[in-house]
């Protein structure tokens, strides 16, 4: 067992067997990252609050009723021997390197044993928040006192939507929504909640991801390029950990979660490369549970310098109760398909590092539940393709609206929309695929969700590849090859901040008027000579952007105190309204006058607020009023005594290919995007690069670094890692 860090202090890893190569790797990442493997450990647990106090409380109580800790040792119960032996070796790393690493650390006692199971856990609580809950929670919280076609349209589904498959298909898809009744069964079914006590996690709504993969017949090297971005909340650490491990069965590079073995998401072998990028597909649904009919315990969660903390968790058939009012005898039980029953997805982690095709792990897939993701793929050999990968359950249509009745089995799962039907796609003519958490298809049988990005990334990604295409002689249809897309091409897509809802806002503004010489004739010519470029010098973004602001401010929603509205974070609310822009826009230019009135006079009259709030925040001269000046990178510091990336002046915004997201009625801050980049060259694997926020001029200058695959040049440019304790344990194993 050998290991080097490359010139940007990516740990390398080679050994003989498949256990020790794992073995490696989970030693590796606590030298890395040891401390965040603590806390993503505990969190799925529910025991973080004993390091950082009160404030840790809410998800401490939140993992512990949904059961993640029990969920993940039934799950790692039923996993395959060869599975097991794999999680036994990382957790042996781990523990060889675990006790030194956070020595020094800031922790209430010394770390436990990292158990195997405990990945699993890690693996869970990394993605239970990114289900179908918030969106379902928002409408059950709105549909008892907003109607239902108010609510259905506050959604970031555009009126049409870019597909994923076929490539380029526009489709109008998901026209009606809830009946205009089911807001009354939805009061009744929650008899009179509303005093609640919600610790829901929402995801956070302006959190995103891009992908796109293109055939050889576009690329310089004649083999597919791969390219990418997850997008989270911009916390530090970041989610993702970049390293390389190598063995006699495999050789595999990628983005590894701190704490899980092998590469789930975004990486490559010798002959295969994958990434995804969140399905959006509805894979949890709410249960109203009447308390007094479920299983009861107490739990105590201790909590850093203040006094333990009881708490009373219920558990119904469904699953655990999440959001729950005593004095209502009502609660709200959370069934998800990493909870519902033992999930075997992990057993896909090992086939996946040792597949020669596309086809092949295409078929390796078959076994994967959670979580529900847009997989791109392709090989050496030329082939690309795409698989909505994942489990979604079979039940009534009106589980997908809201929270329904969990002693109705009527509601109930009945099983899964089979592989075989899930949408897919194998070497499109055009040679180009793209998502970015768009619709997968138009096809609303079987159905897979409602709730789905707008299209304007995914179109923009289409658009830029398009464009490459056209420019080395291409006819778009499969002809005549174009042969100039490469890595650069790569990152300058993933650099891109053109929103084309900006554009169509520009496009919008042809009947509003002004006064000459006023103020918002001044904001007008501006807007109207704007190509819609977020960029950090643009005056015109960041009079769109406050525009914006006010025209949702005229969005008939509830405030937060009225009824069922208490279910609804104010996170989840203003980042969901804020999303549903570009669909709202729609809607206005098509003249319905349902959400701002009269189009034109709104916007008028945001325009002119616009203009007075900028003036009373930065002043009256405009060319202080530039994009770089509002919108910032603010980082979390998710561990103690490790400071967050510095926060800088960054362009884009929540629909351009560089996210930046913001939740603008609350804040012009960016507070989620992209956490990693990647571009995966399969002409020649030592040309691909990556990034992470913590290479922080990179990431913020939108550039990759080398991503490192050649062990001869690993070894020449290394620096050699002492594994030390690791090592032994490789002896001692022989």
């Amino acid at each position: 067992m050998e290991a080097f860090r490359d010139q940007y202090g990516i740990p390398h890893a080679r050994a003989a067997s498949v256990e020790a190569a794992f073995r490696a790797q989970g030693h590796l990442a606590v030298l890395d990252r040891g401390l965040q493997m603590e806390y993503v450990r505990r969190k799925a647990l529910g025991t973080w609050a004993e390091v950082v106090g009160s404030r840790a409380l809410s998800d401490d109580t939140f993992s512990r009723r949904v059961g993640l800790a029990a969920a993940a040792r039934r799950s790692y119960e039923v996993l395959a021997d060869e599975t097991k032996a794999v999680f036994v070796a990382y957790a042996e790393g781990v523990n060889a390197a675990l006790p030194g690493s956070l020595a020094g650390c800031d922790l209430p006692e010394a770390p436990a044993t990292w158990e195997p199971w405990h990945s699993v856990a890690v693996y869970l609580g990394r993605h239970v928040g990114m289900g179908s809950m918030a969106h379902k929670l928002f409408r059950t919280a709105l549909l008892p006192v907003v109607p239902a076609d108010v609510v259905w349209r506050v959604r970031a589904n555009a009126r049409d939507e870019l597909v994923v498959v076929p490539t380029g298909a526009v489709h109008r898809v998901d026209v009606e929504g809830p009946p205009e009744d089911h807001g009354e069964k939805v009061r009744e079914w929650l008899n009179g909640l509303a005093e609640v006590q919600t610790v829901a996690a929402s995801a956070d709504p302006a959190a995103g991801s891009n992908n796109w993969v293109v055939s050889g017949a576009h690329t310089v090297s004649g083999r597919p390029l791969l390219a990418g971005d997850p997008h989270r909340p911009f916390e530090t650490p970041g989610p993702y950990w970049q390293n390389h491990v190598s063995c006699d069965a495999f050789d595999a590079i990628g983005l590894s979660f701190p704490g899980v073995p092998g590469f789930p998401h975004f990486g490559h072998n010798a002959q295969v490369a994958w990434g995804i990028t969140h399905g959006m597909a509805d894979d949890q649904d709410l249960f109203v549970e009447n308390l007094d009919r479920v299983s009861t315990r107490t739990e105590v969660i201790r909590v850093r310098d203040a006094e333990p903390v009881e708490i009373t968790v219920y558990t119904s058939e469904r699953g655990g109760v999440v959001v729950q009012d005593d004095a209502a005898n009502t609660g709200l039980a959370l069934r998800w398909t990493g909870t519902a029953e033992a999930d075997r997805t992990l057993d896909c982690l090992l086939p996946m590092l040792t597949t020669t095709s596309v086809a092949e792990l295409d078929e390796v897939m078959r076994g994967w539940a959670v979580p529900v993701d847009h997989l791109m793929m392709a090989d050496v050999h030329g082939a690309i393709g795409y698989r909505l990968r994942g489990r979604v359950p079979t039940r009534d249509v009106a589980n997908s609206w809201a929270a329904v009745p969990g002693w109705d089995a009527e509601y109930a799962w009945t099983g899964w929309v089979p592989f075989d039907r899930m949408p897919a796609a194998r070497d499109p003519e055009e040679g180009l695929l793209v998502s970015a958490n768009n619709r997968p298809s138009a096809d609303t049988t079987p159905y897979v969700a409602h709730d789905f990005a707008g299209p304007a990334r995914a179109t923009r990604i289409l658009q830029l590849l398009r464009e490459g295409v056209a420019a080395g002689g291409a006819d778009g249809d499969g002809g005549t090859p174009g042969g100039t897309l490469d890595r650069a091409a790569m990152e300058r897509i993933h650099g891109d901040v053109a929103s084309l809802t900006a554009r169509e806002f520009v496009a919008s503004l042809e009947h509003v008027k002004a006064a000459e010489g006023s103020r918002r004739s001044q904001l007008l010519e501006i807007l109207r000579g704007w190509d819609g470029t977020m960029g950090l010098g643009s005056i015109a973004a960041t009079v769109y952007t406050e525009a914006r602001r006010e025209l949702l401010s005229l969005v008939p929603l509830p405030d937060a105190a009225n009824s069922h509205a208490q279910l609804l974070s104010p996170q989840q609310r203003t980042g969901t309204l804020w999303l549903s822009f570009q669909s709202l826009l729609a809607g206005a230019r098509a003249g319905d006058v349902t959400m701002f009135g009269t189009w034109s006079d709104a916007v008028g009259q945001a325009l002119d607020q616009t203009a007075e709030r900028l003036e009373q925040e930065i002043g009256p001269d405009l060319e202080d009023w530039t994009w770089g000046r509002l919108h910032q990178c603010r980082f979390t510091a998710l561990l103690p005594g490790v400071p967050a990336v510095a926060g800088r002046p960054v362009p884009g915004d929540n629909e351009t290919v560089r996210a930046a997201g913001l939740h603008g009625i609350e804040t012009t801050a960016a507070s989620s995007g992209s956490v990693a980049r990647y571009a995966f060259d399969l002409g020649d694997w030592e040309n691909s690069g990556w990034v992470v926020p913590e290479q922080t001029d990179e990431w913020y200058a939108a550039r990759l670094v080398p991503m490192h695959y050649d062990w001869e040049v690993i070894e020449r440019i290394g620096t050699p890692i002492a594994l030390g304790a690791a090592a032994d344990l490789e002896e001692a194993a022989r």
